[in-house]
């Protein structure tokens, strides 16, 4: 059955437009403004801005109350245009005033949110005829007519979510082999043996339809609707080469979002509701202090700023905790069908990151007993500059925490064009 979705508005590009990429996040909302010049390879953000969210706005990454996510958005969008203003008035010399975005991608995460791997193998008929979009959207259409019923079964029965509450996110081809050569665009190359790595993905309709709401308080035009996971694994430099695999961490304030990457091709996304506030919430009620103190401390302790005596109290509460959330990544890695050998490089990006437990319980982990990897992982940070496209004018994402709305602003670069 080919899936029509009424939310996602395709429209022509306009040069020098104001556009917003919105990360809508358990614990803060953040907004990047940024346009594209006519003949520009990379996007050029403009302003960044971030709002935290009301204690009752969210839960494990789904909305539970649009009004309070509509209002840290609006926070979040007027400080990134601010910024953008200072920005630029800078650059140019004169005083500017940023035109509000009225089109933005919006990103998706959570538990909920189910990816699966499609591989499309067919031989052409006329080998030496220039591939053209019919022809890739005829797989499209045959992907979706053929797979798509199995693959909402298969997730109706893993979250217990009726398969007419199941909607479909996007489709993208990540990967494509013509006669055994991975090739960055089909278009206009010839060949006879064609495979198409297409990763789609599905989500409860009350998420989607939340975040249209949203969007559409906002007075925004949705001109895309991202996974996080996988637009971070599309961002990194190189990371559609064949010899480019990796996991790749992003741990917000209610979920860890993960992206498995194998050989160019994202393979597999999985999410789990364990991220951030579980450790604000261990601090809060250990040291007996309100959560925004709490998550005051977390920072600090992150950043080396507490005396030596609060840093081993900090790290006696938190190492059981980041082994059980190391367990989780585990169980997620495990849940994986069709690899053979895990990627040795693991990149961890977003706010919860900072804490140096999570990265020890990953160094520590016994991956090699656990789960198929041909030697122990190594673990790494992942920084805006590893992120390709990206001209940041305003010099001022330069963490871990912020990868995420960086990387759904350069998937305007993989909008359908047509």
């Amino acid at each position: 059955m080919k899936m029509k979705l009424p939310f996602l508005n395709k429209t022509n590009k306009t040069d020098n437009e104001v556009l917003l990429a919105l990360d809508v996040g358990t614990e803060f909302v953040k907004a990047v403004i940024f346009t594209v010049e006519e003949g520009d390879t990379s996007i050029k953000v403009l302003g960044y801005g971030r709002s935290r969210q009301h204690g009752s706005a969210m839960k494990g990454a789904m909305v539970i109350n649009i009004e309070h996510v509509v209002n840290a958005c609006d926070k979040a969008i007027g400080e990134a245009l601010n910024h953008a203003d200072e920005i630029m008035s800078k650059e140019l010399g004169v005083e500017y005033v940023t035109p509000a975005p009225e089109k933005a991608l919006l990103g998706i995460a959570g538990e909920l949110v189910k990816g699966v791997t499609i591989i499309a193998d067919y031989s052409r008929e006329e080998p030496d005829v220039k591939i053209e979009q019919k022809e890739i959207d005829e797989v499209i259409t045959s992907i979706k007519e053929y797979s798509f019923n199995q693959a909402i079964n298969d997730i109706s029965e893993e979250t217990g979510i009726e398969t007419k509450r199941l909607q479909e996110i996007n489709t993208k081809i990540n990967a494509t082999y013509i006669d055994g050569v991975q090739v960055d665009r089909p278009l206009g190359m010839t060949g006879e043996n064609i495979s198409y790595r297409v990763f789609s993905t599905f989500a409860p309709s009350l998420h989607l339809n939340s975040l249209k709401e949203i969007a559409s308080q906002l007075g925004l035009e949705i001109l895309s609707i991202e996974v996080e996971p996988y637009a971070v694994a599309r961002a990194v430099k190189d990371a559609k080469n064949e010899k480019f695999s990796a996991v790749i961490i992003d741990i917000g304030g209610g979920t860890t979002d993960i992206a498995v990457v194998d050989r160019g091709s994202v393979i597999a996304t999985k999410m789990f509701a364990y991220g951030g506030k579980v450790f604000t919430k261990r601090i809060s009620n250990k040291l007996k202090v309100q959560i925004e103190d709490a998550e005051k401390i977390k920072i600090d302790y992150s950043n080396g700023a507490v005396n030596e005596t609060q840093a081993r109290a900090i790290r006696e509460m938190l190492t059981k905790d980041c082994l059980v959330w190391a367990q989780g990544v585990e169980l997620s890695l495990s849940e994986i069908e069709d690899i053979d050998n895990y990627p040795t490089v693991f990149y961890l990006c977003g706010g919860g990151s900072g804490l140096p437990e999570i990265k020890e319980s990953l160094q520590e982990y016994a991956w090699l007993q656990t789960l198929p990897f041909a030697k122990h992982p190594k673990i790494e940070y992942l920084y805006p500059k590893q992120l390709e496209d990206i001209n940041d004018v305003s010099r001022s994402i330069t963490g871990p925490e912020d990868i995420a709305p960086l990387a759904l602003a350069r998937m305007y670069f993989e909008l359908d064009k047509k």
